[in-house]
This record gives structure tokens, sequence and C-alpha cells, in this order.
């Protein structure tokens, strides 16, 4: 349940506070979403290589914690533990590329399995507000959406 409601902030919230930087006592802002991962070594290569996210200071100066940038003063933290959760679609991070299908190609590329929301085909779809979108997983089978911005 904590994982569902920190992806519901990440893909929900963020966007309707990435304008501020600040909370106030009764209004707060995404500071960052954690994840935990059995493998550090192989979710950072994932992290760095296929989003091409930037690493940022590690508080905890350790090798067990790392931290990526996503924009707007908002980090990703990832956790070496022992995982035991089944992932599920519905619970995903979601990035805005500006082309899904050349995002695609890279994934490609890297062997990195991917689909589209119902799972039976590698084809982008469209979201009922005109976003294209598809769907794959990190190394430890964290839901990853990407998508472009509707035409207008």
């Amino acid at each position: 349940m904590k994982t569902f409601l920190l992806m519901l902030m990440a893909c929900g919230i963020m966007p309707l506070v990435s304008h501020a930087q600040t909370g106030t006592d009764l209004v707060p802002v995404v500071d960052h979403i954690a994840i935990t991962t059995s493998n550090l070594k192989k979710s950072t290569e994932f992290y760095t290589k296929v989003l091409h996210l930037k690493k940022v200071d590690n508080p905890f100066a350790d090798t067990v914690h790392q931290w990526y940038s996503l924009g707007n003063n908002v980090k990703l933290h990832v956790i070496q533990a022992e995982r035991n959760e089944k992932q599920v679609k519905g619970v995903h991070l979601c990035f805005t590329v500006s082309s899904v299908k050349e995002f695609a190609k890279n994934l490609e590329a890297m062997n990195i399995p991917y689909g589209n929301w119902k799972g039976d085909s590698k084809e982008p779809t469209f979201r009922g507000d005109g976003v294209l979108q598809l769907y794959f997983q990190d190394p430890d089978g964290y839901w990853i959406e990407i998508n472009s911005p509707a035409k207008k």
C-alpha cells in the first residue's frame, strides 16, 4: 500500500505541485519517491542508461542508497533491500518524452521488453486524452510508463 501511495504521488500529484519548490505548513510538495531494489548495481545501471536520470548527492554516503533527480527538485531514492512484493501495472512511475516511438527504439536496442497498457502489442497506444503511452519494467519489476503529449 505504501508503494502504491508513493507511485500515485509521482504520477498524479507531482505535475500539480511541480511549480512550487517549498511546502507550507498545510500544503506539502513532493521531495522524493523511494523504491527498493534487490540489486542496487543493476538498478543504477538501468536508471542511468535506460532513463538517463542524473545521479545526485547521496546524503547517507554509503553503498546501499542511490539518488536521482527527477526535475523540479524532486528526487528518486533507490534503496538496496530485500524484496518480495509483486508489482502491478496500475502502480507505476511515469515519465514524459517528446517521442514515445523514438524512446521505444532505444528500448528495442537494449532488448528491454515493452508494450501497451493491455500488454498485447509493442505498438504504443493513446489514452482517452490523446497522450501516447507505453510500459516496461525495471529490474525489480516496477512498472514505468513513458508517454508523449497529445497533439494539439
